[in-house]
């Protein structure tokens, strides 16, 4: 009676360990999987974002005239900006606070922005000025209790604005992280009466080139100082070189350690088969020469060598397969020695002294995807790390208990099986990406495989001593 109890207390931790530890490797992959849909072809964007905290005289600032030379510099790629300001929005009694952000025909390409009714401004409206305006489907519904918002008016800026589009906030996690709190509305930057005295608060710039230069940041900080003549040190310039691997590096940290665990327990069974080989030849060369023997035995030395070739080729294969991609900026790596604590030591303080120096800086939409992803992706792995130990934990206590092989199977797929159920939600919620990391799955089942099946007790589906079992 109290085996059963044993049983089924082990059972039902596999199930909802694997479960979780399934959800958590897929939310991991559909975290990255949003970050790098906004970021495609990272490497050649560089973004220059006010430093609000440190925005410096004015008149040294970038404006809406220096664009044309930032775009002149890079004739091949494209270059959008963009300037934020909190107003009031109203239609007849209505009036909502809304955060502005005026900007570029080019910003949906940037932001990556989903338009569901009417269209975005185009360049003639940027040119000459025009008073239209993109609101979200929240805010139409809100103002003209239907979706049916394109041709109506609006006030903004004590002004009449034409809305033209209407487009689909995300409400994945991340967009959550980093919602403003209030409605965003998108007006040419040239339709704000006062344009000409406004800063732009960021510019994103991607061009192939950027992709092949070496110090992006030294380059376009020079751009800024010699030809267009503003305070460089006003704005914070971001590189997103690597940015795409460091969002994707700790799922691929803790799939290669559980890979590391699948390659010594394949190595341990090929050590098993290889003492099995061993024993068999030294009882049978006592009996027989070598060649004879071999002619003798050719099918179970075959099926010895087969086995052994197999796993060591396969503990290859997997570690090969499951290596992550791990990229540490070059400023964080000690020039001479790896162990130069007190370089690291440096490195910490200087990260504090720049946290306290940009109270009140504002990051760009893909700056805040980029920081939230990574610190979501480590928080998962911090989760993935007791899961496993856990899941671990029961399949050691099920062995301990023979638990038969075709039931673990069934529990198995009961994990999947609540797993999917649970992804499903979350993704018809809209609150993760939809995406799923192949690799991590069949890594886990492996896992899953080689643990239950090496050196199972008696009583289980354990292996067979002789040449043609399975080791």
């Amino acid at each position: 009676m109290e085996k059963g109890i044993f049983k089924g207390y082990a059972a039902k931790k596999l199930i909802f360990s694997l479960a979780l530890l399934l959800v958590l490797v897929a939310v991991s992959e559909s975290i990255a999987a949003e970050f790098r849909s906004f970021s495609e072809n990272s490497h050649e964007m560089v973004e220059i974002n006010t430093n609000r905290a440190d925005s410096g005289y004015a008149p040294k600032l970038i404006r809406y005239g220096h664009i044309s030379t930032l775009k002149g510099r890079f004739p091949e790629g494209s270059v959008s900006f963009s300037s934020r300001l909190d107003s009031i929005m109203k239609r007849g009694g209505f009036s909502v606070p809304v955060r502005v952000i005026l900007t570029d025909e080019s910003y949906p390409t940037v932001s990556g922005m989903k338009i569901i009714r009417g269209s975005y401004f185009n360049s003639s409206a940027l040119t000459y000025g025009r008073n239209v305006a993109v609101i979200s489907r929240e805010l139409a519904e809100r103002l003209f209790m239907s979706i049916d918002a394109i041709g109506n008016e609006v006030t903004l800026f004590d002004e009449s604005y034409v809305i033209v589009g209407l487009y689909e906030p995300s409400k994945t996690l991340l967009s959550l992280l980093g919602s403003y709190g209030a409605e965003v509305v998108y007006v040419p930057f040239t339709s704000y009466l006062e344009s000409g005295n406004l800063t732009v608060d960021t510019v994103s710039i991607h061009d192939r080139k950027l992709g092949e230069a070496v110090f992006k940041q030294y380059q376009v900080g020079d751009i800024l100082r010699k030809e267009l003549r503003v305070q460089a040190e006003a704005y914070r310039i971001i590189d997103y070189y690597g940015s795409d691997t460091i969002v994707s590096q700790w799922l691929g940290l803790f799939l290669f350690l559980v890979a590391l665990a699948v390659f010594f327990m394949l190595l341990g069974i090929a050590g098993r088969v290889l003492g099995q080989m061993r024993d068999f030849f030294c009882a049978g060369l006592k009996r027989d020469y070598l060649p004879g023997f071999i002619r003798k035995q050719s099918v179970p030395v075959f099926i010895f060598t087969g086995k052994l070739l197999g796993l060591v080729g396969l503990s290859v294969l997997l570690i090969i397969y499951a290596r992550p991609r791990i990229f540490i900026p070059t400023q964080y790596l000690p020039p001479d020695n790896i162990f130069d604590f007190g370089f690291y030591w440096e490195k910490i303080k200087e990260a504090i002294q720049m946290s306290n120096a940009m109270a009140g800086y504002i990051p760009t939409p893909l700056e805040h995807c980029f920081h939230a992803s990574s610190s979501v992706g480590f928080i998962l792995l911090l989760l993935m790390i007791p899961a496993f130990i856990s899941l671990i934990s029961a399949m050691k206590l099920l062995k301990s208990l023979v638990y038969p092989i075709k039931r673990f199977i069934l529990l198995f797929l009961l994990s999947i099986i609540l797993a999917l159920a649970v992804l499903i939600l979350l993704w018809a919620s809209g609150l993760i990406y939809p995406a799923i990391s192949v690799k991590g799955m069949a890594i886990l089942e492996l896992f899953c495989i080689v643990y239950f099946l090496r050196k199972y007790p008696a009583g289980g589906q354990s292996g067979s001593d002789s040449p043609s079992g399975n080791g």
